[in-house]
This record gives C-alpha cells, sequence and structure tokens, in this order.
C-alpha cells in the first residue's frame, strides 16, 4: 500500500480517515459512532467519483457502529456498474456480522482478500 496523504481527511478526537493513491481509497482508524457519521459520508463523497475499485483499510478501527457499517455498505451498493468497494483489515467479528445478515452478498462488496461478488 502506498503512504497515505501527509494531511488526513478527518481528525478528530478519536476518528482519522486518510486517504491513500494505491489501491485507491480511504484508512479509516478509531471510532465510528453517531457522531463520527457526517465525517465519514464527507470522506466517502470525496472518493465517490474516483474511477474503479477502492480500498477501505479498516485494520486500526477500534469501533463501528451499524450505521457506519451500514454506510460502508451502501456506499459499495452504489458504485458504478462493475466498480467494486474491498474492505480490507476487516474485524473477524465485523465480517460475521456481515455475513449474518447477509451483506456478504451486496453487489460491489468485496471482504479483504476473499471476494464475494
Amino acid at each position: 500500500m502506498e503512504a497515505a496523504d501527509a494531511e488526513p481527511l478527518v481528525r478528530t478526537a478519536e476518528l482519522r480517515i486518510t486517504r491513500i493513491r494505491r489501491p485507491p481509497g480511504l484508512r479509516i482508524e478509531g471510532v465510528v459512532d453517531v457522531h463520527a457519521h457526517r465525517h465519514l459520508r464527507g470522506a466517502l463523497d470525496v472518493i465517490a467519483s474516483v474511477e474503479g475499485d477502492l480500498q477501505l483499510e479498516l485494520s486500526r478501527l477500534e469501533f463501528l457502529d451499524l450505521g457506519g457499517l451500514r454506510m460502508l455498505i451502501g456506499f459499495a451498493r452504489t458504485r458504478n456498474s462493475g466498480h467494486h468497494v474491498e474492505l480490507t483489515g476487516l474485524a473477524p467479528h465485523l465480517r460475521n456480522v456481515i455475513s449474518l445478515v447477509g451483506w456478504d452478498e451486496t453487489p460491489g462488496l468485496w471482504l479483504g482478500d476473499h471476494r464475494v461478488n
């Protein structure tokens, strides 16, 4: 993975979101709760027009609430036809939640090295 931009798109006491270039996408670190949803939405909007597949690197994510998870799944769902969003560094419990509710069948979503669609 190529180094991220020097300045994060989002930097709060509990959340840091930095754009990555190769592969294109975002590194999301810290806590995504109801107070962070607007920050996450804004960062996703920044990369929404990027052509091709995107990666959301989540290995340093400490907490992701259901609203934030829905936002990530919805973002993958709305990508242009043939373009995917890959969630990498996904904690096992989040992968289990995604599978349990059937979101692993979301068109345009890849879960780490296991590409489901």
